[in-house]
């Protein structure tokens, strides 16, 4: 299962749909994924999140980095101290990890406010059928999504990453909830971020 790929693909279908709903019908981006069904379904599931339209900020995992380090940036006034640019652009296995770790993140802030139906899972299971490796993967992320502490434990001291993670799930969530409160406030704390790191974060999603 290439995690790299799917967040690509799914960052990259709801940008295009911006805040349509996906049908599949002609012209939507879905049908420009070969196997794409899976891809559309979590894409469209991100997308019935209020105010999931955020999105479409970041339509890579390229874009959804730069935003990262333009607010990193921000909040060390470009300062000695900084982290490198590319320590927001991983390549290879690195890259790998990171979106495996975001999708977990994103999938656990889609399900914080418990609107995640078993028709959704279920329908998500199907799409993901013909990929046995996935079906297992999302079945066992949408059973017990991963808490605040399992993030941060998988991302350890990577201020880079965190940036990013944070960023990924802010965009999920939208026009917040006291759930999705409850958890962005939870997972800030947890990977240590700068109450003034949050906002610029916020402030590249135009919140």
């Amino acid at each position: 299962m290439n995690f790299n790929n799917l967040l690509n693909q799914v960052l990259d279908t709801v940008q295009k749909s911006g805040n349509s709903a996906l049908s599949g019908k002609n012209g939507n981006p879905l049908n420009s994924f070969g196997g794409g069904a899976l891809v559309g379904s979590l894409a469209s599931m991100l997308l019935k999140k209020k105010g999931g339209g955020s999105l479409v900020k970041a339509g890579s995992m390229a874009a959804l980095g730069m935003l990262a380090y333009k607010a990193y940036q921000n909040w060390q006034g470009n300062q000695a101290q900084a982290q490198p640019q590319s320590a927001f652009a991983p390549v290879g296995q690195i890259a790998e990890d990171h979106s495996r770790i975001i999708l977990r993140t994103m999938i656990a802030a889609a399900s914080s406010d418990g609107l995640i139906d078993e028709a959704e899972k279920q329908m998500i299971a199907k799409e993901s059928s013909a990929d046995a490796q996935a079906q297992q993967w999302l079945a066992a992320e949408y059973a017990r999504p991963a808490t605040v502490g399992e993030i941060a434990q998988a991302i350890g001291g990577n201020q880079a990453l965190a940036a990013e993670t944070y960023l990924a799930a802010r965009m999920v969530c939208g026009d917040l909830e006291r759930k999705e409160i409850v958890f962005l406030a939870q997972l800030a704390q947890a990977l240590n971020l700068d109450d003034k790191l949050v906002d610029q974060l916020e402030q590249q999603l135009g919140l």
